[in-house]
């Protein structure tokens, strides 16, 4: 099975810049617990990722995104590809073009 969570866990932790070391005395979670987490050796409590997610300010669902099927009932091909682009960007930049598309929208739909 892969690691969906640990690969995103690390790199969450990464585009924060913080160590393990620096995570786990935010979260109170050992940093042998979160190298086994972020290297699929262990799996974690929902409580654990809530921990981490407040930390690393970013929502439940970018740890477990990977778990979902990817939506193949997207019929619209310019839809399909903006999705793929956004599909391999890392969160922070997928947020930002999702906010930008979201501020399109409120002002130029009536």
């Amino acid at each position: 099975m892969k690691n969906y969570v640990g690969n995103r866990l690390r790199e969450a932790r990464k585009q924060k810049n913080i160590t393990q070391e620096q995570l786990s005395e935010l979260t109170d979670v050992s940093v042998s617990e979160i190298s086994r987490i972020e290297t699929g050796r262990n799996s974690t409590t929902i409580d654990t990722l809530l921990k981490f997610c407040d930390v690393l300010d970013i929502g439940l669902d970018f740890l477990l995104y990977d778990y979902f099927p990817s939506n193949t009932s997207i019929k619209n091909p310019d839809i399909q590809h903006v999705v793929s682009i956004m599909e391999s960007m890392d969160a922070r930049h997928s947020k930002y073009i999702a906010n930008l598309i979201s501020i399109y929208h409120s002002s130029h739909c009536d």
